[in-house]
């Protein structure tokens, strides 16, 4: 059996040895997310029969898309981080800018939203890095990531439930070794590092290498 990897399989086909998706309910939803529970129908595996279970999947909203993860890099190669207060942890927590990404929206048109949004910051140029999964145990979302060359300087615009408390600049390796030593824990922030590493040379100046970013991955529209 030829597995692919790395690519939405909606429905899905018990015969061929994935989990199948026999039908979907929507049991809570607001407008950035909702939480669809599946009949699964997953293959026989020993010699025994196919099993069927409910599983919940967290997914986008329906008006809006996968979101985006941007790294902020200013003209002498500093990565610009936020603190922010995140309801679900109950925690602070050092990172870098995020948001949902609306329908008919771009990635490089959503980080450049968010960019003035949260740091009214202005996105000169946006560089992929790629998609990235965060929790595929529970989250369906792949959100893009980002690098963009930043300048200028507004006030951010950000929404009335965004609790952010102070802005922090490294340079790649001071960020590199705070992810090391586990000063930051968010998840975005440690992918981000691993895959802007082949971007940032030894001067510590961010050029893009597009030879180093795989092909994209396309997940299925919900």
């Amino acid at each position: 059996m030829t597995i692919r990897e790395n690519s939405p399989i909606v429905p899905g086909s018990a015969a061929r040895g994935e989990a199948e998706i026999l039908d979907t309910r929507t049991e809570w939803e607001n407008k950035t997310s909702r939480l669809l529970v599946d009949r699964v129908r997953f293959p026989a595996q020993h010699g025994g029969e196919p099993v069927e279970r409910e599983q919940f999947r967290l997914v986008h909203g329906a008006k809006v898309s996968h979101g985006v993860i941007i790294v902020p890099v200013e003209r002498d190669g500093r990565i610009v981080l936020l603190r922010q207060f995140r309801h679900p942890v109950r925690m602070w927590i050092r990172e870098l800018p995020r948001g949902a990404t609306e329908l008919g929206e771009s990635p490089a048109e959503a980080a450049r939203r968010e960019l003035r949004e949260e740091l009214g910051l202005d996105a000169a140029e946006i560089f992929s890095l790629g998609r990235i999964v965060n929790d595929s145990g529970q989250l369906g979302g792949v959100p893009h990531l980002v690098a963009a060359m930043v300048d200028g300087r507004e006030a951010s615009e950000r929404e009335p439930t965004e609790l952010v408390r102070g802005e922090f600049r490294y340079t790649f390796d001071e960020l590199r070794r705070a992810c090391w030593r586990g000063e930051i824990i968010d998840s975005f922030t440690l992918c981000a590092v691993a895959r802007l590493a082949p971007h940032f040379g030894d001067d510590g100046r961010f050029r893009y290498r597009a030879e180093e970013v795989a092909g994209r991955v396309e997940p299925e529209p919900e």
